[in-house]
């Protein structure tokens, strides 16, 4: 199944860069899942723009959303933020 996960990034928006990694491995999990964002946001509690936003890291993602994100792509929450402190 192809599904299209593929979101042009805005890298001049005032983010860091765990932002940044976590919306990767976002994006890298749900198209690894064979899910589109279309069919991720609802089941997640999120609205389609609202994931898209997050997913161009124009907005944070809540744990919880992680957590939802996680159950839908079958990976452990954790997935999205180890090694975030361990970065140079």
């Amino acid at each position: 199944m192809d599904v299209d996960v593929d979101v042009d990034v805005d890298v001049d928006v005032d983010v860091d860069d765990s932002t940044r990694l976590v919306a990767k491995r976002l994006r890298a999990a749900l198209r690894e899942a064979g899910i589109s964002v279309e069919e991720a946001a609802p089941r997640a509690g999120m609205s389609v723009p609202s994931f898209y936003r997050k997913l161009r890291v124009e907005r944070h993602s809540t744990f919880t959303e992680l957590v939802h994100i996680a159950v839908l792509t079958g990976r452990h929450p954790s997935s999205f933020v180890q090694d975030l402190d361990q970065r140079p």
